[in-house]
């Protein structure tokens, strides 16, 4: 018997949205998750291999994705239309501390510009608060990717600070822009002015 098959499996729950549904990632999923991580805009701004392939996606699905469920290290949804159930990316809470998250997400590029981001992120931020009782989530984005700060900003999440090096992508150190957002106020967290 394979490793995978004795380990418990995570349920991961179904979150309906008006415009976006949060699911569980399936195989057929694949050549969706492929097109999406070979975006010009995944590839410079996300940690996926630049030559990212069938096998990758299916070691994310089958592995990563899983793991972080039943470990509680990750909780990562497929982002798809509620209509017809494509995929259209894919969103999730990582690097759980006490009562804080951070989020990520990546929209392929025929969703974007129609508000799917934020309807995504909106119903992943219900079920972190609601759902998990986190009471901070955070949004990192490398510097200079505008449109994930913008993102992050529509959401309610507040600038807090600019981190030389703060994170690598592909070994090499990269800056980041670091923005929270307290549910204990409804709203986003106080800072000062950078």
């Amino acid at each position: 018997m394979p490793e995978t098959s004795l380990r418990p499996v995570a349920v991961v729950p179904l979150i309906e949205g008006e415009t976006v549904r949060l699911r569980p990632l399936r195989e057929d999923d694949v050549p969706a998750l492929v097109e999406n991580c070979r975006d010009e805009q995944a590839r410079r701004f996300v940690p996926v291999p630049l030559d990212y392939t069938e096998d990758d996606a299916l070691t994310f699905l089958r592995r990563t994705v899983p793991d972080g469920w039943r470990e509680g290290s990750g909780h990562v949804f497929a982002v798809a239309d509620p209509a017809d159930d494509v995929l259209l990316g894919t969103v999730g809470l990582h690097a759980f501390r006490a009562t804080t998250a951070d989020v990520g997400v990546n929209i392929g590029p025929a969703a974007r510009g129609r508000g799917v981001g934020t309807a995504a992120c909106r119903l992943l931020i219900d079920y972190a608060v609601e759902g998990l009782g986190l009471r901070t989530l955070y949004w990192q984005a490398f510097v200079g990717n505008v449109a994930s700060l913008a993102l992050a900003r529509r959401l309610g999440f507040t600038l807090h600070a600019e981190l030389p090096g703060f994170a690598a992508l592909r070994g090499e150190p990269v800056d980041v822009w670091l923005l929270g957002l307290s549910a204990r106020t409804g709203g986003p967290e106080p800072r000062e002015k950078l």
